[in-house]
């Protein structure tokens, strides 16, 4: 085991760490956010040192799924069936290293360039997926470590003038949660889209006041049409109903995604997931992993133009 794998190593066991005596620590971006950066340093000084990256991508992958067991041990019998989609999901990325490895020694230098850059890209993905597991579930299960919030609700799509059942998760956790603080006002978000009856924070509006939420708490966010536009228009309200604390509420696997993109409006929020029908979770899993990856556009630019270089440099040199 070399230098960087030993450091590896050291930097999973302080994050299991963390997971056991600080978990609120990752019901915010700024955790996956820092992991990210981690495994792109790592997977960029294996490249740049020859180290082997598929001894480092298994070492990863043994110790990731390790945190996932003992996170998930006692709900085993819940997640069983996502799990099987999830290990499938791992297989197909892993085959598609593999096989990239295997062909670059068969093909001239100069065309391995791609096949370089996706082997990195691969492995970053792989290795930062198991993060965004991990604070999928924690964002389910701990609630945020305040007492006073604005409670951002996030909507989505209605067929009817009542609120679907992935919509009343939402709205059923805000309501435990605003339990649980001193101080609280809630903001319901979402438009009305062309085949919807009504707009969505009115819908959410009339459920949370039949389950007993004061109107005077309820703010309604009428315009917005997407995930960006609810956290940009509710921002205004914020500080009519200022509280030193923001949550955001929404489905578990959606959360890192809204989480970022509120940072990326500098709004700085906690997360609190919804629980989704485990039908649609393991789709929805991987597709809003990859549009919480699309949030870090000016990182993926730069790590894929140092990759290219590194590449290049190894070619000539």
């Amino acid at each position: 085991m070399n230098l960087l794998q030993i450091l590896l190593l050291i930097s999973y066991i302080i994050i299991l760490t963390l997971i056991k005596i600080k978990p609120h620590l990752f019901l915010r971006i700024h955790s996956f956010t820092a992991v990210l950066y981690i495994h792109m340093l790592f997977i960029t000084i294996s490249y740049i040192t020859h180290a082997d990256r598929l001894i480092w991508l298994m070492i990863t992958l043994v110790i990731g799924l390790i945190l996932l067991a003992l996170t998930l041990y006692r709900h085993i019998q819940t997640y069983w069936h996502i799990i099987g989609r999830v290990i499938t999901y791992h297989l197909a990325i892993v085959a598609l290293i593999i096989g990239s490895l295997l062909v670059i020694p068969l093909i001239p230098a100069v065309l391995t360039i791609p096949f370089q850059l996706l082997v990195q890209l691969a492995i970053v993905f792989l290795t930062a997926w198991q993060t965004y597991l991990f604070m999928t579930f924690t964002f389910l299960h701990h609630l945020p470590p305040v007492t006073r919030a604005n409670i951002i609700v996030l909507g989505a799509g209605i067929y009817t003038e009542a609120v679907t059942p992935m919509l009343k998760a939402r709205l059923d956790r805000a309501i435990v949660l605003s339990r649980q603080l001193e101080k609280f006002h809630i903001i319901v978000s979402g438009g009305q889209g062309p085949d919807e009856p009504i707009s969505e924070a009115l819908a959410m509006q009339r459920y949370l006041i039949q389950q007993g939420i004061a109107p005077k708490q309820i703010t309604m966010e009428d315009q917005s049409t997407n995930t960006r536009q609810n956290i940009y228009y509710s921002k205004h309200y914020l500080a009519l109903h200022q509280q030193p604390h923001t949550i955001i509420v929404t489905s578990s696997f959606h959360i890192l995604r809204a989480l970022r993109l509120a940072e990326r409006q500098q709004l700085h929020a906690f997360g609190y997931g919804a629980p989704t029908p485990h039908h649609w979770v393991s789709r929805e899993l991987i597709r809003d992993y990859s549009g919480l990856l699309f949030q870090y556009p000016r990182v993926w630019a730069l790590f894929t133009i140092v990759q290219v270089g590194i590449c290049i440099l190894n070619i000539f040199s």
